[in-house]
């Protein structure tokens, strides 16, 4: 039985990375299977593609934990050479708008994280043979995001924020701290704390405490 190629899995939740492992070592049609390293994932786009042609993978499982390569307008140009180089599949567990996102940006499998195993090996198959492979729940997210796109752009609470800011404010103004908002955004905290500094710069705040004035007055929290 010809193999496929080796499998590299780059996820950060421990119970979703071995799950994904095991479901792997199942497959007797699979090859190696090998799980992400620190130093891959500090490294981002330029380390997991050395990791990659090193170890000769040809497949790769990511989660939310490499959002912050994904989040540009533009696709920078190492992820651009990592999509283009390795076929990639995406499990994330973000919004639609984020998932909407990021079909866009060249990833040749994309799950929700409640895709069904079936679905994950498909995807596998899929991407080792050059085929884009999105998930039935991700097809509707796509249609229905669509849809709304086409009746009009929905006007934003801050003009000057992004998405992804308006989202880590409200986070800020509900009293978390940099290193909860990054675990549960799967964001690194360096990344996170980039996006404070950009959002104070943005709004001219000064404080956590001026955030969280600005956030009551624009209705993104309520007080008590």
């Amino acid at each position: 039985m010809e193999l496929l190629p080796n499998i590299h899995i780059a996820v950060r939740q421990p119970l979703m990375r071995y799950a994904l492992e095991a479901l792997c070592r199942q497959q007797p049609a699979f090859g190696e299977i090998s799980l992400a390293s620190e130093l891959t994932e500090l490294e981002g786009a330029a380390g997991l593609l050395n990791f990659c042609r090193e170890n000769e993978v040809r497949v790769l499982l990511l989660d939310d934990r490499f959002a912050q390569l994904f989040e540009h307008s533009e696709t920078p140009a190492e992820v651009k050479e990592l999509l283009a180089a390795i076929p990639t599949i995406l499990i994330s567990g973000q919004s639609a708008e984020w998932i909407y996102h990021i079909h866009k940006v060249g990833v040749v499998g994309l799950l929700t994280t409640e895709a069904l195993l079936q679905e994950v090996t498909e995807a596998i198959y899929a991407a080792a043979n050059g085929v884009r492979f999105f998930s039935p729940s991700v097809v509707e997210i796509l249609i229905q995001q669509s849809r709304h796109m086409a009746a009009g752009p929905r006007p934003s609470t801050q003009e000057n924020l992004s998405e992804r800011e308006t989202e880590i404010l409200t986070l800020v103004a509900e009293g978390r701290s940099s290193r909860e908002i990054a675990d549960q955004l799967h964001l690194s905290h360096h990344t996170i704390n980039t996006h404070r500094k950009n959002i104070l710069k943005k709004l001219a705040c000064k404080s956590a405490a001026e955030l969280m004035n600005y956030a009551y007055s624009k209705g993104l929290i309520e007080k008590h």
